[in-house]
């Protein structure tokens, strides 16, 4: 079992390796890595850390370990330690032509209560492998096996194979600090899930127009057609923005963000009820987010910026702008 558990993490190495780029350029980091899979764990045990890393450095994802024995009669069927988070990353350096420092800017963990389900007790727990203001190291395909301690070369699943290959099959996200190693793949030889669109033809799949601001700069449309999850973004003024739509029978979250947020209000975005919210995720940067759900056209709206000077910035003007009909 453990034989054919190494061999299949081996062919997702190789398909993740085949579907990257094995040099990323720098500018561009986030978006090589975008649609990857990336998991922490020991291969042959009941937990994992696993997360995904969006085009703009911002991840989502979820640590979870089982214990069946850790079990009572109210739980007969056992313990399940689970953590769901989010968070954003940036490209800290270029170290060399296949390896980048990236620091851990955010990590929020999503807020829960210890629950028991079909016999289950599901606990509350932290995101394992990761820690907010760590440096991590980020080695690309290709790269020498000879760089990585042999805690490492266990956390990419080398230690598994017959024989030890001379370079990396797949990206591989490690911190000594935390102790973690996270391989990165192409989800069962998948491409990327987000389709890069133009806005006509981002319209076109989603049934929702988008509207750049006056003197917003470089956006980008993308379209996930599983979810029906369509979504822009842009810089305005240095600042990063991400608005996104998605047809719903009733409000639902689809920003991909949990954190606690504060100054929390209604506001109001054309015929729309929203609420906003804020949070201070480093000593300098901030998080806005506004999202509001339109009853007559069964739409969710959000539209989200990361700033280190929210003074003065109306986000709710900028939603109003992106999305001018309501």
């Amino acid at each position: 079992m453990k034989r054919i558990m190494a061999l299949l993490i081996a062919l997702m190495m190789m398909l993740g390796a085949a579907a990257a780029f094995a040099e990323a350029p720098e500018e561009n980091l986030f978006e090589t890595l975008a649609g990857l899979e990336w998991s922490f764990s020991s291969g042959v045990g009941a937990w994992s850390t696993d997360l995904t890393i969006q085009a703009d450095g911002t991840f989502t994802g979820e640590y979870h370990d089982s214990e069946m024995g850790d079990a009572e009669e109210k739980y007969p069927n056992g313990t399940v330690y689970v953590c769901r988070f989010s968070g954003k990353m940036s490209a800290a350096e270029k170290t060399d032509d296949k390896s980048w420092k990236i620091k851990v800017d955010q990590l929020e963990k999503e807020p829960m209560e210890e629950t028991i389900e079909d016999g289950v007790r599901y606990v509350p727990s932290d995101a394992y492998g990761l820690a907010e203001g760590d440096e991590m190291i980020l080695y690309a395909p290709g790269t020498p096996v000879s760089v990585l301690s042999e805690d490492m070369r266990m956390w990419a699943h080398l230690m598994e194979l017959d024989a030890m290959p001379e370079t990396l099959d797949c990206w591989f996200l490690m911190s000594e600090k935390v102790g973690s190693g996270f391989t990165g793949y192409q989800a069962a030889g998948m491409p990327n899930p987000w389709k890069e669109m133009t806005a006509e033809e981002l319209e076109a799949a989603c049934g929702q127009a988008f509207a750049l601001p006056d003197d917003a700069e470089n956006p980008v449309y993308r379209y996930l057609p599983d979810m029906g999850l369509a979504e822009m973004q842009f810089t305005f003024s240095g600042d990063e923005f991400n608005a996104r739509t998605q047809a719903a029978e009733e409000p639902m979250n689809i920003s991909g963000m949990y954190y606690e947020w504060e100054n929390e209000e209604t506001v109001q975005i054309g015929n729309c009820a929203g609420v906003f919210g804020e949070y201070k995720t480093g000593s300098t940067e901030w998080v806005q987010l506004i999202q509001w759900y339109d009853a007559e056209k069964e739409r969710q709206y959000c539209v989200s910026v990361y700033s280190t000077d929210p003074d003065g910035l109306d986000l709710a003007a900028v939603a109003e702008q992106v999305f001018p009909v309501q």
